[in-house]
C-alpha cells in the first residue's frame, strides 16, 4: 500500500506520506507509556518525547506526570528523564531539582541522578543557573556532589569534575 494514499484517511499521515506525531492520538501512546512491557514503555516515552516536540504540549505534562508516579525502578526513571530532554519549562527544572533534593545520592542512585544533571545541563541557564547556585551551596550535599553542581555553571558539565 502506497504510504500517501493513507492520508485521508489518518490525519497524522501527511500528504507526504509521513507521520505526523502532532496529529497521531495521543490515549493509546499514554497506555504505552504506562505499560510493564519494557519495549511499550520505550516506544510510549520516545512518541510523547515526538509529540512534545511537534507541538503537543501535553506530551510533556505526562511526561512530568509519569516521572512524579514512577516507583523507584531507576532505569525507568532514567528514561523517563532522557525523555524530558528538551523540554525546556520551568516546571521540568523545577521537578528535576527536587528529585536532586529528594534522591540521595548511592550505588543504587547514581547514573539516574547523573541522567537527572545532564538533563538540567541541556536546559536553557535562566531556568537552571538559581536552582544550581543553591545546590553548589547546599552542605547537604556532598563535595563531589557541589563540584559537579559547579561544573555545570560553568558550563564545563564534562570535564573531570564530572563524569558521566
Amino acid at each position: 500500500m502506497d504510504p500517501k494514499s493513507l492520508s485521508g484517511k489518518f490525519p497524522w499521515i501527511t500528504k507526504e506520506g509521513f507521520f505526523d506525531p502532532a496529529q497521531y492520538p495521543i490515549d493509546g501512546v499514554l497506555k504505552q507509556a504506562l505499560s510493564n512491557d519494557d519495549q511499550q514503555f520505550r516506544t510510549g516515552l520516545h512518541l510523547l518525547w515526538s509529540m512534545y516536540h511537534h507541538g503537543r504540549q501535553e506530551a510533556a505534562v505526562f511526561l512530568l506526570g509519569l516521572l512524579v508516579a514512577c516507583e523507584d525502578d531507576w532505569e525507568r526513571r532514567i528514561r523517563i528523564v532522557e525523555a524530558l530532554n528538551g523540554v525546556d519549562t520551568k516546571p521540568c527544572a523545577n521537578l528535576l531539582f527536587g528529585e536532586l533534593r529528594r534522591v540521595k545520592s548511592s550505588n543504587t542512585t547514581r547514573r539516574y541522578l547523573a541522567s537527572v544533571i545532564k538533563v538540567l545541563a541541556s536546559l536553557p541557564t535562566d531556568l537552571t543557573r538559581a536552582g544550581f547556585e543553591s545546590l553548589a551551596q547546599d552542605k547537604s550535599f556532598s563535595q563531589k556532589m557541589r563540584d559537579k553542581f559547579k561544573a555545570v555553571l560553568r558550563n564545563d558539565p564534562f570535564g573531570d569534575e564530572f563524569p558521566w
